[in-house]
């Protein structure tokens, strides 16, 4: 096996060479395509074995929060005229959306199209019957920017004034499921009467209308950042794990390395993954470990994941978290958890799914995320890299104790 000698400048080098072969990572791209390439070459310089799966998702995810919202919103604008069609529209804005968000099913979402992606997966197999599979992933794929990642709507959203205000897709889908209940009332009443809940169907609608407006600009400004954070440090990471782990693998665990594609379409990848793997890997003894953005912050993992239907991470896994976070004092200091306050991660598709995980992310707290999250400045020179290797020694020891206890 390779042995990789400098770690950062290995890292410097992969990310490097990935934001320029590869600048418009946009889901279901050939940029998205080639970036997984490129670590599949990584993976066999390792001599570890690589294969890719194909599946189907939409390249946006703004596009698609836009249609659901805008739907909702023009639905609301139409009710006092036609109540039935507005029923129609509210209900399916409201329903599409938490259908996908507990990834139970896509139905609006398939209005803009399917395209072609893939997971690339890289193993090192038990070599006996194994107890214990660990499936650690990043994503190759990097997002749209917009007025939503600027500094002042990022601290809104991290710091709400109201709780009520903390996810806000959740209750811009929880008043479009409202709004189908006035419909209702129209149909019954007629508009007469239900003439004077309009100003309340209008405040309703304050949620659906934002998340339209914050979107769509967004989707007409059409532009992917560099995405070197967010999230090559996870990509990047996974061959230093793979390096550092190979050595110290009992034999009956197998170690699952994992580059999605579609993570910034709403975890495409790793929703296909976990319905492709439903009946191969158990669920007792499979755990999904996520990095996502291990540099310009401070560590934490999510501890709550989903937008709609939140799941927390299991006790178990809560637990030799906190082992590890006690086990040095630079960890002590500042890894604990962080709830997603919008989004999420590849773990959290796998949560709807039934399997146990957690994600590693980085947080500034000043910010209430990474630095430069979803910015152009999201580029190979900004990155900390002493923070990076703290996420990845992290990672590290959060692993081989997950093995110590279950493995």
């Amino acid at each position: 096996m390779l042995q990789i000698q400098n770690e950062k400048e290995y890292i410097k080098n992969l990310i490097g060479t990935i934001i320029e072969k590869c600048p418009r990572r946009q889901p279901t791209s050939e940029d998205e395509l080639l970036s997984q390439k490129i670590m599949a070459e990584e993976f066999k310089k390792l001599n570890i074995s690589t294969e890719f799966e194909q599946f189907t998702f939409n390249d946006n995810l703004y596009a698609n929060i836009a249609l659901h919202f805008g739907l909702s919103t023009a639905g609301t604008f139409i009710s006092g005229l036609l109540p039935g069609l507005a029923l129609i529209m509210h209900g399916l804005a409201a329903g599409s959306y938490y259908a996908e968000s507990t990834r139970k099913a896509y139905i609006l979402r398939r209005i803009l199209g399917f395209k072609p992606s893939q997971n690339l997966i890289a193993t090192l197999p038990a070599k006996v019957e194994p107890k214990l599979r660990i499936v650690i992933m990043g994503h190759a794929d990097a997002a749209f920017t917009g007025f939503l990642f600027s500094d002042f709507m990022i601290k809104i959203g991290s710091k709400p004034t109201l709780p009520i205000l903390k996810w806000p897709l959740a209750l811009a889908t929880q008043t479009s499921a409202i709004l189908t209940v006035f419909d209702s009332l129209r149909l019954l009443l007629g508009p007469f009467l239900t003439f004077p809940l309009r100003p309340l169907e209008y405040i309703l609608t304050i949620p659906s209308l934002l998340a339209f407006a914050l979107n769509i600009e967004m989707v007409i400004r059409n532009e992917i950042v560099p995405g070197a954070n967010d999230n090559l440090t996870g990509t990047a990471a996974l061959p230093i794990l793979a390096n550092r782990l190979f050595s110290k693998i009992p034999e009956n665990v197998e170690i699952v390395f994992v580059v999605t594609g579609c993570e910034e379409a709403s975890l495409g990848g790793g929703d296909a993954l976990a319905r492709s793997k439903k009946d191969l890997w158990s669920k007792e003894n499979t755990v999904i470990i996520g990095l996502d953005t291990l540099s310009n912050g401070d560590l934490h993992y999510v501890s709550v994941e989903g937008e709609i239907v939140h799941k927390p991470v299991p006790k178990w896994l809560k637990g030799i978290l906190d082992e590890v976070i006690q086990s040095e004092d630079r960890f002590k200091k500042t890894v604990k958890g962080f709830d997603l306050f919008a989004g999420g991660t590849d773990v959290g598709a796998f949560f709807q799914h039934g399997w146990d995980g957690v994600c590693l992310i980085n947080v500034d707290p000043k910010l209430g995320a990474p630095r430069h999250y979803h910015k152009p400045g999201d580029n190979l020179e900004n990155l900390d890299m002493e923070k990076l290797m703290y996420s990845i020694d992290f990672a590290e020891k959060l692993i081989i104790k997950i093995i110590d206890k279950k493995g």
